[in-house]
């Protein structure tokens, strides 16, 4: 019998590891005991994916479950998720950089976390050729190769599943889906695992790299085959594509949308005081259309540059805000910035922002666009804006197009994917047409008003089988999820 086959004592009556409380130890499905829910995050640049899972999170906990969080790669120091949710980590950034002495590399990253700042290790990863591509592509591999091959991961992952009485289990991304199953077959009463497919495509890029796409999607057809659940997709569009290129069955899926907060929109004298301050020079009387997302290739962010050119010559002047971090380097970014002093566009960028600039920005804009030149699961960006009253313009490709609507509302228009003309046809509408401006802001409002953090965690917990009533009340309120954290990207 090999180390990863060995069983593990499921923790009962054995103390907790560090950080986690006995309550709940023993308890596990059938158990009888209240449900323990563990989630499996992605660290680093908040992607859409991570704050999704992170709203769920909080929302969850909020409702009186308990809910403990593991964190992979990196973990953020601000404080992000909810007080009472018990925190810990599954890898570092750095485990898997090379086959040997993965503890001594953990050690070595998760160091990292508690002496260099969050900001110098976002620096780090955005700014350092290809850190973050070696850090995927070194746990695809090990994905693929079977995660059973880092015995002693998974078995102290078990022990903390065990011992802290974990039920159910969310993993952030697909591919961490593996980590939990083979955790739980070390386990006499493993966790439930439900498999969320959200972003796959991003990292199967590399992997197609490494000529390992067809088996990296064969363990994510494993891992969905595993769970007692149908796998999660963000929309409808989204799960069309994990049929047709991971090859996971259609009744094996089911879609459910991520949530936004939904609040009245910011008075529009002071989001604008606020986003001048930040980008000083813009003038109050020429629109404002904003990107804000990674500030990555496969974005579009391009597209836009060129109908921005396209309605300057129609004597429609746009200011043009593409704003947020990077998760692949700063290659992109630059050629953005080249881009525009060619066609001589007015563009300002940005990085990092707060939640408070954020919502200011989709306040002060006469359009938020989101160009996104693949196949997009959905667009939280877009959602975000339209809770604060403003039509966006997206693609009509993938999931992302289906936010526009809702229950009868459009909150905005879309364009032909990869179609720059397009696009700037679509913005030259709502520059010129009050009308139409109007009434899709005053859908945008509703159709934010469907995608609340409240009916997504009401829906994953009806998918689960547990009580959609609140369990507990008397929880401290959950702040921004971003608050203090300094910036936000999809």
């Amino acid at each position: 019998m090999t180390k990863s086959q060995i069983r593990v004592d499921d923790g009962a009556g054995l103390p907790g590891p560090k950080g986690f409380g006995g309550q709940g130890s023993g308890s596990g499905p059938g158990s009888g005991e209240a449900p323990v829910i563990g989630f499996m995050l992605v660290g680093g640049t908040l992607v859409g994916a991570q704050v999704r899972d992170i709203r769920l999170a909080n929302e969850l906990a909020r409702r009186g479950y308990r809910v403990l969080a593991w964190w992979a790669f990196d973990r953020p120091n601000e404080a992000v998720l909810h007080p009472s949710i018990e925190q810990r980590w599954l890898f570092s950034w750095s485990r898997y950089l090379g086959r040997r002495c993965p503890a001594i590399k953990d050690w070595w990253g998760t160091s990292s976390y508690r002496f260099a700042p969050q900001s110098f290790r976002s620096w780090v990863a955005q700014r350092v050729p290809g850190f973050m591509e070696l850090q995927l592509q070194s746990v695809l591999k090990l994905v693929c190769r079977g995660v059973e091959t880092d015995p002693g991961l998974i078995a102290r992952f078990a022990r903390e599943l065990g011992t802290a009485g974990v039920t159910h289990l969310l993993p952030n991304l697909e591919m961490l889906a593996p980590f939990a199953h083979a955790a739980g077959r070390l386990l006499a009463r493993p966790p439930k695992v439900l498999v969320t497919f959200q972003g796959y495509e991003i990292y199967a890029n590399a992997a197609r790299g490494l000529r390992l796409e067809g088996l990296l999607y064969d363990r994510l057809r494993q891992a969905v085959e595993e769970s007692p659940y149908p796998a999660v997709t963000v929309s409808e569009a989204y799960s069309q594509r994990v049929v047709r290129e991971v090859g996971v069955a259609p009744d094996r899926l089911t879609a459910i949308p991520p949530g936004v907060p939904v609040d009245a929109p910011l008075d529009h004298a002071a989001a604008w005081q606020l986003v001048s301050a930040r980008f000083p020079g813009l003038k109050p009387g020429v629109p404002v259309v904003t990107y804000l997302g990674r500030r990555d290739s496969e974005k579009g962010i391009d597209l836009l540059m060129y109908a921005a050119r396209m309605l300057q010559q129609r004597g429609l002047p746009v200011q043009l805000l593409a704003v947020g971090p990077t998760a692949f380097g700063e290659t992109y970014s630059r050629a953005c910035d080249q881009v525009a002093r060619h066609l001589r566009i007015d563009v300002r960028t940005g990085g990092f922002v707060s939640d408070d600039l954020r919502s200011a920005l989709f306040r002060v804009s006469r359009a938020v666009v989101y160009p996104s030149i693949h196949e997009e699961p959905f667009g939280m960006v877009p959602v975000e804006a339209m809770a604060q009253g403003t039509p966006v313009v997206v693609p009509d490709l993938g999931g992302i197009s289906s936010v526009v609507e809702s229950g009868g509302a459009v909150g905005g228009l879309r364009f032909g994917c990869w179609d720059s003309g397009d696009l700037a046809r679509q913005l030259e509408r709502l520059l010129t047409e009050g009308t139409t401006w109007q009434r899709l802001s005053e859908g945008a409002l509703r159709v934010a008003g469907s995608f609340s953090v409240a009916r997504m965690g009401e829906r994953v917990l009806s998918h689960l089988g547990l009580a959609n009533s609140e369990q507990a009340a008397e929880l401290p309120p959950i702040a921004p999820i971003s608050q203090p954290v300094r910036s936000r990207a999809a």
